[in-house]
């Protein structure tokens, strides 16, 4: 019993390859999600983004004529929490996560989110079989570093 217990404690597991390419893919196209779902939420709330007084408005947790959660479209619901915005889409089970801290580009990359948008998106899921989200974290810091995507900060 206790043999096995080492044994899998030290094992090494095969990492899975991820392409490159296709992250780089995936990121430019969550960001463009992202972005979109949360202009179409602002427009929803009749809220200009763009325009910092309208985007406190729509994410300000006192506003008390915004839902936290609700329904974007017919598609897509969203949920505000914590520092984020949250998007389901209920035909194609989606996910969108937006970072709240950097508008209007919302292009901050988290890899557990960003690993969930790939899962969730047929284009991707099948990439990323078997990829945590380190192993994402990894290859996202690769390409930051060697300047293939652009660093959005919060």
């Amino acid at each position: 019993m206790i043999k096995k217990w080492f044994y899998n404690l030290f094992k090494q597991e095969k990492l899975v390859e991820i392409n490159h390419d296709i992250v780089k893919e995936a990121i430019y196209n969550y960001r463009k999600e992202g972005k979109e779902l949360m202009f179409k939420l602002g427009q929803k709330y009749s809220l200009d983004i763009n325009v910092k007084v309208d985007y406190e408005k729509l994410i300000t947790r006192s506003n008390k004529e915004i839902p936290r959660r609700g329904e974007l479209s017919k598609s897509w619901n969203y949920s505000f929490h914590g520092g984020e915005c949250g998007f389901y889409n209920k035909k194609h089970q989606k996910h969108v996560e937006v970072v709240l801290s950097n508008p209007p580009e919302f292009g901050q990359i988290n890899s557990w989110f960003l690993l969930a948008y790939m899962k969730s998106t047929e284009k991707y899921k099948n990439e990323v079989k078997g990829v945590d989200w380190q192993q994402l974290k990894l290859v996202v810091d690769k390409l930051y570093l060697k300047g293939q995507i652009e660093k959005v900060t919060q």
